[in-house]
């Protein structure tokens, strides 16, 4: 979408569907394709600031290298949440998002969105430990707090040498 008609419709509402070309570049070694990219949300282009704000959702799958054993996880239907800002003109900070040239790509900038969103370390089982030792066990938070609590301090167990007299 150009920035000249980013301006004057100052609103623009979108779902759309997109096709990625295969030789797409993704600048991220464990993503081997996006498929089924479907963005759905509204750019809103504030004059005073210069700035285009998004606000879509996007929806897609993702087929991956699993970064502990190398293999091929699809992730389908994953959904991510874009809500951002972004700017025509240089702003002197490192917080904002600039748009380079005179076009705005829904569909390049909501592959950013979803390559930002994806753990760098992206596991088909992140939520599984490995149980592997001995005399240990997984606790919870609350679990480890009240054991603490209960635990005497060694530096007691040294009056148990002395002996009272009656």
């Amino acid at each position: 979408m150009l920035k000249k008609e980013i301006e004057s419709k100052k609103q623009i509402k979108f779902d759309k569907s997109f096709i990625i070309p295969e030789d797409y570049e993704y600048n991220n070694v464990l993503i081997k394709n996006i498929s089924d990219l479907k963005v759905k949300g509204e750019l809103n282009y504030q004059s005073s600031i210069k700035g285009l704000q998004v606000q879509a959702i996007i929806l897609a799958t993702i087929e991956a290298i699993d970064a502990r054993d190398g293999s091929i996880i699809v992730l389908e239907n994953q959904e991510f949440e874009w809500d951002d800002e972004y700017f025509f003109e240089n702003v002197n900070d490192d917080q904002h998002n600039l748009i380079l040239g005179e076009e705005f790509s829904i569909l390049d900038y909501a592959i950013d969105q979803i390559l930002l969103n994806i753990p760098m370390n992206l596991t088909n089982n992140y939520g599984k430990i490995s149980l592997v030792g001995k005399n240990f066990k997984l606790m919870t938070e609350e679990e480890y707090e009240q054991e603490q609590e209960n635990e005497i301090d060694p530096r007691w167990d040294k009056l148990n040498d002395f002996k009272f007299k009656k």
